[in-house]
């Protein structure tokens, strides 16, 4: 049960973690679009 509960966080931590950097490149990638478009328009 123990074991069950450990290898069930760690899931958890390593998803959070893929989450995190995924949300990092979206805005990332959000911002620079959003630059890119107000260059081009002035």
């Amino acid at each position: 049960m123990v074991l069950h509960v450990n290898h069930k966080s760690m899931r958890m931590s390593q998803t959070w973690s893929y989450t995190k950097s995924h949300i990092r490149i979206l805005c990332h990638d959000g911002a620079f679009r959003h630059r890119n478009s107000i260059d081009s328009s002035s």
